[in-house]
């Protein structure tokens, strides 16, 4: 068995004690696929699987709207009220780091084994929701680069 195939099990059994079904279930979908010798669906996944997983996120979160949960009224509203505004600051201060984190996670993609500790240590000790890798490798690239590490 391949180190890569190593490193799948492990994240799908680490997704599992932490209850992330998420990291379990796409950790045991490519084991299938490289085991299956699917490997052209794996290189079209390594090129394409972030940016189609960033624009079914943005189809999430628009939804609502398009399923008429949010008038233009009370959208209109939200924006007057100081949680807008806050809202509106953290969510650009989340794109500019997400986009930092997929720079980050493309030239290093080793990274990813401290993001899923941490998500896993977040999930199972603090009682945290495994969300945000994107957001914290974004700033794990910020805090290295102010620090002059790598």
């Amino acid at each position: 068995m391949t180190d890569g195939l190593w490193i799948l099990l492990l994240c799908a059994a680490l997704g599992l004690v932490a209850r992330n079904y998420l990291i379990a279930g796409g950790a045991l979908t490519l084991v299938l696929l490289r085991v299956g010798q699917l490997h052209a669906v794996v290189r079209w996944l390594n090129r394409h699987a972030l940016t189609t997983g960033v624009f079914l996120l943005v189809l999430g979160l628009l939804t609502p709207i398009a399923g008429e949960r949010l008038s233009l009224r009370a959208f209109a509203s939200e924006l007057t009220r100081p949680s807008g505004w806050i809202g509106a600051a953290v969510a650009a201060a989340a794109a500019f780091l997400g986009r930092h984190g997929l720079d980050y996670l493309r030239l290093y993609p080793a990274a990813l084994v401290g993001l899923l500790v941490g998500s896993v240590v977040g999930t199972i000790l603090l009682g945290g929701v495994p969300t945000g890798p994107l957001i914290a490798a974004g700033t794990t690239a910020l805090v290295l680069r102010l620090l002059g590490v790598r």
